[in-house]
């Protein structure tokens, strides 16, 4: 075990002089890693908030069936089980015309009260709840062909739209995100391959000594994942201390109740399991790749 110990306090502090001697380097691989890690944070909170909006969105958009003038109980009951026996559809819940009418009342105002009672002209009704939103058009078709349904509408086209324009922004964020890592890898790569030319002779040493591959290759593991790690440390602050005093200067809400935001703790904690779980996988996997492929090649 205490042979263990100095092993590492030798690897760690061969890491440091590594990054020490090829300061310039790892400075502006450190500045890269900040600022990839940063917005690949940013993009992972608006996509988390994108998708929690299309989710809302979605979650409101129905179909409204009404159906033909005369049908019986026995026939209302029947079209009711022919819809939801529909795939896309979650559940539906029956609007009776007296309903219908004070929905009528509240969308359009008091003067349509005067036809309440036995001078109702309006039919029963449907209201279907889809399983994905974005089907609605089809799914309108669809009940639209069942007898004993007169009209399909939906409302909320717009909210739909704009819920698949975000949607193709957040995957966008992704693909960005995805981009920003492999900069980041090829940097650390970059300064570690430098780092490991600059030592070579120390190298061939410990190689004609006896050491393994894995004890030359972990200093420069650690030194990869100090990098990963340092690059996420101010993000992480940046994040700690803006995202709280956004939300409580929105309120939670950003323009609408359906653009609510995530509670600051929440945003913090994972923000930074984010930024330094991907920091140190990052400054791992190119370490790791940068002396694997030296030791390789000079074998």
């Amino acid at each position: 075990m205490k042979r263990l110990f100095f092993q590492f306090l030798y690897e760690l502090k061969s890491a440091w002089r590594g990054i020490t001697r090829n300061w310039a380097l790892s400075l502006s691989a450190l500045g890269a890693v900040t600022v990839s890690l940063f917005l690949i944070a940013c993009f992972s909170l608006i996509g988390y908030h994108t998708e929690q909006f299309v989710s809302r969105a979605e979650s409101g958009l129905r179909l409204h069936a009404v159906l033909n003038q005369g049908l019986d109980e026995a026939a209302v009951q029947q079209t009711g089980e022919q819809i939801r026996s529909l795939s896309f559809v979650d559940h539906a819940d029956y609007s009776d015309k007296d309903a219908e009418l004070e929905l009528m009342i509240q969308e359009k105002g008091d003067a349509f009260s005067v036809y309440r009672g036995e001078q109702n002209p309006l039919s029963d009704a449907w209201f279907v709840y889809l399983e994905n939103g974005t089907d609605i058009e089809e799914a309108a078709r669809e009940v639209g062909r069942i007898e004993g349904v007169e009209t399909v509408t939906y409302g909320g086209q717009s909210t739909l739209e704009l819920a698949q324009l975000l949607s193709r922004v957040r995957i966008a964020g992704y693909i960005g995100s995805g981009l920003l890592l492999l900069l980041s890898m090829y940097l650390i790569y970059n300064t570690i391959r430098t780092t490991i030319y600059s030592r070579q002779d120390e190298i061939i040493t410990m190689r004609q000594v006896g050491a393994s591959n894995a004890f030359i290759k972990i200093p420069f593991e650690i030194q990869g994942m100090v990098l990963g790690l340092l690059g996420a440390l101010i993000p992480f602050l940046l994040i700690a201390w803006g995202y709280p005093r956004l939300y409580s200067g929105l309120g939670g809400i950003l323009f609408a109740n359906v653009f609510q935001l995530m509670q600051p703790s929440q945003a913090v904690f994972w923000s930074g399991a984010l930024l330094f779980g991907g920091g140190l996988l990052v400054g791992w996997l190119a370490s790791f790749m940068a002396a694997t492929k030296y030791i390789k090649a000079k074998r």
